[in-house]
């Protein structure tokens, strides 16, 4: 599953906007997120995604030559490809915002959606992944939030814990 620790971002945009559930209505956050991540974060959208954006480099430097570990795979397959979308959805997260005085002063965002995925390649290695966040968070948060609009924050993105076969059917223990 997709997910981010510690990842700078930059938080691209905020929109306010109200959910209906049922006949109540409560009040929702969408945050655009920005990440600049090694393309390794691929894997996490398909195993061979990062083999068809990326190729070795045919006439490498000397600096490349001589490094060990890794693949090469960093110069751009496709360069006049743009940002591909990517239809993929998960439920359930945890996004915990650093607010900058840590701990308990932390923006943490429970029961969070994740979708709308961008991916663009970069050459170099690199991907730009944009994204959305699904929120409700309480006034308190929202105010820290709107503080860090157009400004990198640093985000930590997991995924809700895995269910085991009991506990998703806990009639057929």
């Amino acid at each position: 599953m997709f997910d981010l620790k510690n990842q700078t971002v930059r938080l691209a945009n905020i929109n306010p906007r109200a959910e209906k559930h049922g006949d109540d209505t409560k009040p929702a956050l969408d945050l655009k997120i920005e990440a600049t991540c090694p393309s390794s974060v691929l894997i996490h959208f398909h195993p061979e995604l990062r083999q068809h954006l990326y190729k070795k480099d045919e006439n490498p430097d000397l600096v490349d030559q001589v490094t060990e570990g890794g693949d090469g795979l960093t110069v751009l397959r496709y360069p006049k490809m743009g940002s591909i979308k990517w239809d993929w959805e998960g439920v359930g997260y945890t996004a915990t915002v650093d607010y900058g005085l840590g701990g308990e002063s932390n923006v943490v965002l429970q029961d969070v959606k994740v979708d709308h995925f961008a991916i663009e390649a970069q050459n170099g290695g690199s991907v730009v992944i944009t994204f959305r966040i699904i929120a409700h968070p309480t006034a308190d948060q929202v105010g820290k939030l709107c503080e860090f609009i157009q400004r990198d924050i640093e985000l930590d993105l997991m995924p809700p814990e895995a269910k085991t076969v009991h506990e998703l059917f806990p009639e057929a223990a």
